[in-house]
């Protein structure tokens, strides 16, 4: 969930002005992690229609869950690209239970797996919980807050026991003349049983589904910004 700094007015006081992160979220894109590559149908045994969606250099590693990853660089360097996350760190966070914000552990003392997000998470036709969003450790839950707009003013807190793959984000491509591939939808959602969408997918991020999910109810933070606001209404 990564989110530029929140930015003020050309005409705001400068004491208002939010000043630039310290710290990047760790599932944050930079511009030097930019991988190129060329989409193609590869013949595969095992698809249903006998061809898969592939990389002209695809190695087995870019496969995983029936899908083809999208391919990101992991150097952490360049400029954020603030709206975008990195396809591996974020799902080094979802199979590891890691922090999207400082990519530690997000798991606390008694074991369960905190998590923060801009709405709840969806729910299965089953009623199973599950989200694209990476956890956030306790202890980054309040920087996180302030320093993200979509967080502002309604946030929501979770805590999970526990977390299991269960779909991907992906764009979604359909054949064309030859070898070639056309794209027919953007981040559309898959879980991992969609067999036949899957082999002409590629994945962004990872879906985990959440189960023995609980909410949190923890108070925001006040701001300068927040303050002078409600001053401002008495």
């Amino acid at each position: 969930m990564p989110c530029s700094p929140d930015q003020s007015s050309a005409g705001a006081r400068p004491f208002l002005r939010a000043s630039r992160p310290a710290v990047v979220p760790y599932v944050t894109a930079h511009e030097d992690e930019t991988i190129p590559y060329r989409l193609v149908l590869a013949a595969h045994l095992e698809a249903t229609d006998g061809l898969r969606l592939s990389y002209t250099d695809a190695i087995d590693t870019d496969w995983m869950f029936g899908a083809l990853w999208h391919r990101h660089g992991l150097s952490r360097s360049g400029r954020p690209l603030w709206k975008l996350v990195n396809t591996g760190r974020q799902r080094r966070c979802m199979l590891h239970m890691l922090c999207q914000v400082c990519g530690r552990s997000a798991v606390d003392d008694e074991g369960r797996i905190s998590w923060l997000m801009p709405e709840p998470p969806g729910a299965s036709a089953a009623g199973q919980p599950f989200t694209h969003v990476p956890p956030t450790c306790s202890p980054c839950i309040p920087t996180a807050r302030l320093l993200c707009p979509r967080l502002r003013p309604e946030s929501h807190v979770y805590t999970a026991r526990r977390c299991e793959p269960f779909g991907v984000v992906a764009d979604l491509y359909r054949p064309k003349l030859g070898r070639g591939v056309v794209l027919a939808e953007e981040a559309v959602e898959l879980p991992l049983d969609a067999f036949r969408d899957l082999e002409y997918a590629l994945a962004q991020q990872l879906i985990v589904s959440l189960d023995g999910l609980e909410q949190v109810q923890v108070d925001h933070p006040r701001t300068p910004v927040t303050a002078w606001r409600e001053s401002l209404h008495g």
